[in-house]
């Protein structure tokens, strides 16, 4: 694979909007199930916030990595693509792949989410999406 351009501008843009989705999701951290179950409107906006931040975070894997010149034919692939090319550590980036896996159950198995997975994210898994970014971050300074 040839190496793409990096467009640094673009992996801004990224960054801000999932820095302003984790800044939106922590507001309702510690939500409890109960109150997901009790709330449609909350739960469908926390999903969606969900679903914005790992999109993003999906979005600049996938382009660093066509950037970097490393094939990466799946979500879980430009994570471990990113790790491949120093920008994550790899331990960081072999948990942080299950962000695809997740994204893919928001976007397409809407009916099957296990809210306790929604709150738990909200709780422990919003972290690392600033982690990443600031992994990101990082290497766009170099």
């Amino acid at each position: 694979m040839n190496p793409g351009r990096l467009d640094p501008p673009r992996i801004r843009r990224h960054l801000t909007a999932l820095r302003l989705e984790v800044a939106n999701l922590r507001r309702h951290t510690g939500i409890s199930v109960q109150a997901l179950l009790e709330d449609r409107d909350l739960c469908l906006a926390i999903e969606r916030g969900l679903q914005l931040c790992a999109q993003n975070a999906l979005d600049i894997a996938t382009h660093l990595s066509s950037a970097a010149g490393l094939d990466a034919p799946d979500y879980a692939s430009a994570i471990d693509r990113l790790a491949d090319a120093d920008i994550l550590p790899r331990e960081f980036a072999a948990e942080f792949r299950k962000v695809a896996g997740f994204r893919n159950v928001l976007v397409h198995g809407y009916l099957d989410i296990d809210l306790d997975v929604i709150a738990e994210a909200l709780s422990v898994g919003i972290d690392d999406f600033e982690t990443f970014a600031r992994y990101v971050e990082r290497t766009l300074d170099q």
